[in-house]
């Protein structure tokens, strides 16, 4: 199916990190991005890098060569261990084939020479964002969150959460019509399409779904309906 303009992942709404000890690069990313995304944080290279790629709070991270504390690939070895579903793009100022091999050995999705045109490093990231179909993603405590785009639901690290089809529509529903208790009828039509279900049914999936994640995600109102936990 060709994709249209509308479901094209924009940078709007995608979280970026930045990787890099060249204040060129944080001057450009800065100057020319500071408005393009949700969020964007820029670090040197250290622990916090590593801590803040693996905790699956950003949709695409940039790793320059040039980085504080670790090597280039001792840097890339940890975020591809900690985080291997985090989309890479590799920025520097010298290509060296190593640095190439290494991009290519923690699957980056590309590597750019420096200094950086802005329009380049901004297409890399859109064609990055969607080809590797890092999602839109409504994010819940402990790390879990529902990819929109791949219509899954992950733990922290990109781990598949293994939802039945009842459970997972039950879940959808709920975001959809998130911040509305919904009542059991309109639970039944929807999930079990009709079908006969009894309330004890219902309570079962409820269950099962706190159990492959954390209790207060759903959240019952007595003869009322449930109602999913607001998103972070």
């Amino acid at each position: 199916m060709l994709k249209t303009e509308k479901n094209i992942r924009k940078l709007y709404n995608a979280k970026l990190l930045v990787i890099s000890n060249d204040d060129n690069v944080k001057n450009t990313i800065e100057n020319e991005f500071d408005d393009y995304f949700k969020e964007l944080k820029l670090v040197k290279g250290s622990k916090e890098a590593v801590e803040l790629a693996s905790s699956n709070s950003f949709d695409i991270v940039i790793i320059d060569t040039d980085v504080k504390e670790y090597s280039f690939s001792e840097l890339c070895s940890e975020i591809t261990s900690r985080a291997p579903t985090l989309p890479k793009i590799i920025i520097s100022d010298d290509e060296d084939s190593e640095n190439i091999i290494i991009a290519v050995n923690n699957s980056a999705y590309t590597f750019m020479s420096k200094p950086l045109r802005v329009k380049d490093i901004k297409l890399a990231i859109i064609m990055c964002l969607n080809q590797t179909k890092r999602g839109d993603k409504v994010e819940f405590q402990n790390g879990i969150y529902f990819d929109e785009y791949r219509d899954q639901f992950f733990k922290p690290g990109g781990v598949l959460i293994d939802f039945t089809r009842l459970e997972k529509s039950f879940l959808k529903l709920l975001i959809q019509k998130r911040g509305e208790i919904i009542d059991y009828d309109t639970i039944k039509d929807v999930v079990w399409k009709g079908k006969n279900m009894s309330i004890y049914t219902m309570r079962n999936i409820v269950n099962k779904i706190r159990q492959k994640t954390y209790y207060e995600i759903i959240r019952n109102h007595s003869n009322k309906g449930y109602i999913i936990e607001e998103s972070k």
